[in-house]
């Protein structure tokens, strides 16, 4: 019996290490705050795809512009994008970027739209920019 147990039941565990104990639930908690970051990320690149008619690639570029641009985490950028699909509500510095940045695509998309290939929708008719909340688009 390859499997057997010892009599008098299995061997005991020493005590665990409360440092490695320690480590083990911060690298939990990172992976936990990871997959939740991951999330946004996604959901947030989906907004702009729907919002500027741009591949996952080019949504992915646009967050980071964004990002890099506002000095604002990644994370933070992406979690305000889905919340302002929801809210309509964004900081004046995220949406002017975004609006910046959608419309330096517009214009690289112009600029090489001369080739007959048809491509994702024109940007601009994808989804309209939630109204901000004083009224203003």
């Amino acid at each position: 019996m390859p499997f057997a147990v010892p009599r008098g039941g299995p061997a005991p565990q020493p005590d665990p290490d409360p440092d490695e104990v320690r480590a083990l639930r911060e690298e939990v908690e990172q992976l936990r705050h990871a997959v939740h970051s991951h999330a946004a990320v996604d959901q947030a690149i989906g907004v702009v795809i729907a919002r500027g008619g741009l591949s996952p690639q080019e949504a992915w570029d646009v967050l980071r512009e964004v990002s890099m641009r506002t000095n604002t985490k990644l994370r933070v950028v992406a979690e305000q994008l889905v919340e302002w699909v929801h809210t309509a509500e964004l900081s004046p510095a995220l949406r002017g970027e975004l609006e910046r940045q959608l419309s330096l695509r517009r214009q690289e998309q112009d600029a090489s739209s001369a080739s007959p290939v048809p491509s994702s929708p024109p940007p601009g008719e994808g989804l309209p920019l939630p109204a901000r909340s004083d009224g203003e688009r």
